[in-house]
């Protein structure tokens, strides 16, 4: 097999997931799906910062954590068993992705489709990380593995989020009548939900491995270099150029200072380095640095304002103070117990009395 081929712009490599804001079109797709088991709007979206008006405004903007809060709210309404995300993804189209799904209709084959929408996905409902490795695929007659990697996803809702998005894909595309057709799944996935996802696929049981290293979809070059029906190369490129605009302008308005913001946030008991950031941005730290100073910020700052608000949102739950200490990574109450006095003014056991 040889490497992935390329999966971002001239300009720049792909960003994290948690670096770029996004619409809230997952969001849409997982309450209509929650619609269909009586749980309401209101309740896919309690703690997570989104109100239902953003629902119907295109230019909201929400981060990965946002949406993951909502998909744990999901978990805990219906609860977390397998082909839950299955269920959900089953309400995705193409056109709930909006340009890069435009941009992936006109395109002139399979294969220039996923190609040109691979820097762009932070655009599209998707969370995890796709690449194209094209090989020869023993047992498959030569062809390519679609990779849709997941290691940037919180372990508490990784497999709703590759069975929602997997399955998705599988519904989008066929709505759009873009064959994929693999012939083979690995999947990171346990049995169960692997078979139902595979089943979402068209895959026999056969054709499905669980317990997999990564998400790989097995495709042929056939299937690859056939020509989709409304594929147009110029429109393509007219499409990719209001993708490359749009994911410009969100990260822009964001600034660096929202990436790192949402970095923090996105793991509640992990606390990434300044280094890990920097790289993960593709910057050095003294750039980070640099550019974090120029919006009147700091990395320490940033982790303060997360801890701070985190704690808050732990306290208003009635999180036991000592656990709020260790989620939010002190070594010792007491240390948590000074730093939110300095923040609070009151010691975190009167704040915590007060919300519960």
């Amino acid at each position: 097999m040889t490497s992935p081929s390329s999966s971002s712009s001239p300009s720049s490599p792909p960003s994290p997931v948690w670096a770029v804001p996004r619409g809230t079109e997952g969001v849409r797709i997982m309450v209509e799906g929650a619609a269909a088991h009586w749980t309401t709007v209101s309740e896919c979206l309690a703690g997570t910062g989104i109100d239902p008006r953003d629902l119907t405004d295109e230019t909201a903007q929400i981060w990965a954590h946002q949406e993951f809060a909502v998909i744990r709210n999901l978990l805990g309404r219906l609860g977390d068993r397998p082909g839950l995300g299955v269920e959900i993804g089953a309400h995705s189209t193409i056109g709930r992705t909006g340009a890069i799904g435009f941009m992936m209709l006109a395109g002139p084959t399979v294969r220039a489709a996923l190609e040109r929408a691979v820097p762009y996905l932070a655009l599209s409902p998707t969370h995890l990380r796709f690449s194209l490795e094209v090989g020869v695929v023993e047992g498959a007659g030569g062809g390519a593995f679609l990779v849709a990697a997941d290691d940037e996803i919180p372990a508490d809702v990784r497999t709703f989020v590759v069975e929602r998005d997997l399955s998705g894909l599988a519904v989008a595309f066929r709505g759009a009548q873009i064959e994929l057709a693999p012939v083979a799944l690995e999947t990171t996935l346990g049995p169960e939900s692997a078979r139902l996802l595979g089943e979402a696929w068209g895959l026999a049981p056969e054709a499905v491995t669980p317990g997999a290293a990564d998400n790989r979809l097995t495709v042929s070059h056939e299937a690859l270099d056939a020509h989709l029906p409304q594929g147009d190369e110029n429109t393509a490129r007219l499409f990719e150029r209001q993708c490359r605009e749009l994911l410009a302008e969100r990260l822009a308005r964001v600034g660096v200072a929202g990436q790192v913001r949402s970095r923090l946030r996105h793991e509640h008991q992990t606390w990434p380095s300044m280094t890990d950031v920097a790289a993960e941005l593709h910057v050095d730290v003294r750039t980070l640095r640099r550019r974090l100073a120029a919006e009147g910020t700091s990395y320490r700052r940033l982790v303060d304002e997360v801890r701070h608000e985190r704690a808050t949102e732990l306290l208003a739950q009635g999180v036991p103070v000592a656990q709020v200490a260790d989620e939010l990574g002190y070594s010792e109450t007491s240390t948590f117990t000074r730093g939110f006095r300095r923040w609070e003014g009151a010691p975190p056991s009167r704040v915590r009395g007060r919300s519960s």
